[in-house]
């Protein structure tokens, strides 16, 4: 079943979150244990289109080809992610989502952009959550999108209504829900990182998140104030995990669509920062990514392009 909702504002829902986290840290008002079962109830939400302002924002942060019709008409995949982040956020803002919204930290993406979604084309916004699991640090979750033309109807999906499809993992560190099946010995180990040929560094300001936040209205506070990052375990801001997606993947994946990729984050980007990037053409249809700290050859995140 899902239920529609209006778009959700992404600053309300953060406020929200903040002040939720301190109240459960003040005597008396620590609220009751959450349960280990994952909302059953989808969340829709209609998006009337991305507008060529926020399009050109986006292009700017990542010097890519202009939203003219000429040079681009069609959105990349991080755009899309964002039309669907503030409706992944209202549903693990729920009072029965079982994890606490503020301190998850983002895992990985898989993301298949099945068809190409033009500026300011209107869709709906279909998000529900899955596979509740243990983490050798925690405990995980899925949340799907599914990004849709705006006359599909979800609760008889046509399969060719999809435009966009998307699961973004997240782990909620030092929370044991119920019965978990344990996480896979091949999780616990940590192999070895050997750093590949270089192609590029990426050289990011104290400010990227909150020039990431600007393009996407995700002002997430681990990403662009310091105290709270700091409150957090971090010794900085850190660098939003889609803005490396978005950086990877301009000028890399076709406009047409039809393509897959996916991102496995690993160390934070602790702000200001140097990043080591790595192309590498694994074959005529597949690219491999990778960005590191060069100073201490530490993976920030590996990822892979699928075309067609």
């Amino acid at each position: 079943m899902a239920v529609r909702i209006e778009m959700p504002q992404l600053r309300t829902l953060y406020g929200q979150a903040v002040l939720g986290a301190a109240r459960a840290k003040l005597p008396g008002l620590r609220s009751t244990p959450p349960t280990s079962q994952l909302p059953q109830a989808s969340l829709l939400a209609r998006h009337p289109g991305v507008s060529l302002e926020q399009a050109e924002r986006y292009r700017r942060l990542f010097s890519g080809e202009p939203f003219d019709g000429a040079h681009r008409t069609a959105l990349p995949s991080v755009l899309v992610h964002i039309i669907g982040f503030p409706v992944q956020m209202a549903l693990m803002s729920r009072e029965d989502f079982p994890l606490p919204l503020m301190g998850l930290v983002h895992l990985a993406n898989r993301v298949e952009h099945l068809r190409p979604i033009r500026l300011a084309q209107p869709v709906q916004v279909l998000v529900s959550a899955e596979n509740l699991r243990a983490h050798r640090r925690g405990t995980q979750v899925d949340i799907r999108v599914l990004v849709l033309e705006d006359s599909a109807d979800p609760e008889n999906l046509d399969e060719s209504a999809v435009l966009w499809r998307g699961v973004s993992t997240y782990l909620s560190r030092g929370i044991e829900l119920g019965e978990q099946t344990p996480p896979d010995a091949a999780e616990t180990v940590r192999k070895e990182f050997i750093p590949p040929v270089k192609t590029a560094s990426w050289r990011l300001g104290a400010g990227a998140g909150r020039s990431y936040a600007a393009v996407s209205g995700d002002y997430n506070p681990i990403h662009v104030s310091n105290l709270a990052a700091k409150a957090l375990g971090m010794p900085s801001a850190i660098l939003h995990g889609m803005y490396s997606a978005g950086r990877m993947l301009e000028g890399r994946e076709p406009e047409g669509a039809g393509h897959s990729w996916s991102i496995d984050f690993a160390a934070p980007v602790a702000l200001p920062a140097t990043v080591a990037f790595a192309v590498e053409h694994v074959d005529a249809s597949q690219l491999r990514f990778t960005g590191w700290n060069p100073r201490k050859s530490r993976l920030h995140f590996s990822a892979e392009l699928q075309l067609g």
